[in-house]
């Protein structure tokens, strides 16, 4: 092969001739690509010797992950680094995407492919939110297409986009919600307080679409609702709190008739 000489062992077998057929065979058991090349035969015996005309011989196979890339978790602001080790021949295509978009090298992004290991990495520096979701990476030659998709979590302790109103009025007897735009990964808990003390969640929502944390207090009274709200939001990252919120409830104004004084006057006093 490519001028090197074979000798039979586990993977490759001479056959002599047997009988009267005079066929030399050469058998490559469980062939690789590394096998691929100009084959020749060169016979000999006394005072003489023939060589064969070249067979070169091209190895296909289809892409396969030797490693499979493995889901990711990384804090907001760190590097994050995906490996996987391929197989192939032709060596194939590597394509990385991030929800549904090729990834190609540019600043914060690295796409490498060492033909040393078969090993392809992708990097993406300074990761945030908006890097989360899924990876892809693809193979592709043409004998085949394979591809593996994992989980990219970004983790960021809550920030507050949103805050609490320092001050909010409402009429007595009236509904009102507070509300605020918490972002953050995995998504944060809120814990209310009221005039520092914690209340319940009944009425505290969040709306997943707008990242926007609620609570509802319901037909407001001076005595029961008035005072400083507050929310504290938390995840495995970190934690924040929220401006605090002096909600006034204004009583309505009361008229109260009053019976007029007697307009008579007693002269002779």
């Amino acid at each position: 092969r490519d001028n090197n000489k074979l000798t039979s062992n586990d993977h490759i077998q001479v056959i002599p001739p047997t009988g009267d057929d005079e066929i030399y065979t050469l058998t490559i058991l469980n062939i690789q690509p590394e096998d691929q090349g100009e084959y020749s035969a060169a016979v000999s015996n006394i005072g003489e010797s023939l060589k064969s005309k070249k067979c070169k011989v091209t190895v296909s196979k289809s892409p396969e992950f030797i490693v499979k890339p493995t889901a990711q978790k990384v804090k907001q602001g760190e590097t994050a680094l995906f490996k996987a080790q391929i197989d192939g021949c032709p060596p194939p295509k590597i394509s990385w995407l991030l929800n549904g978009k090729e990834l190609i090298s540019k600043e914060g992004i690295q796409v490498q492919f060492n033909t040393a290991t078969d090993e392809a990495n992708l990097s993406i520096c300074n990761v945030n939110l908006q890097h989360a979701g899924l990876i892809i990476c693809r193979l592709e030659n043409p004998h085949g297409y394979q591809e593996e998709t994992i989980q990219f979590t970004v983790l960021a302790a809550p920030t507050i986009t949103t805050d609490l109103p320092k001050q909010q009025e409402t009429a007595s007897g009236q509904d009102v919600t507070l509300k605020l735009v918490v972002l953050g990964s995995p998504q944060p808990s809120a814990e209310w307080f009221f005039k520092d003390r914690p209340i319940g969640t009944d009425n505290a929502s969040i709306d997943e679409a707008k990242s926007e944390y609620q609570l509802l207090i319901k037909q407001t009274t001076v005595a029961q609702n008035e005072g400083a709200y507050q929310v504290v939001l938390k995840n495995e990252v970190g934690e924040i709190q929220s401006t605090p919120c002096l909600l006034t409830v204004l009583e309505p104004v009361k008229l109260t008739r009053v019976k007029p004084a007697s307009n008579v006057i007693d002269l002779e006093e």
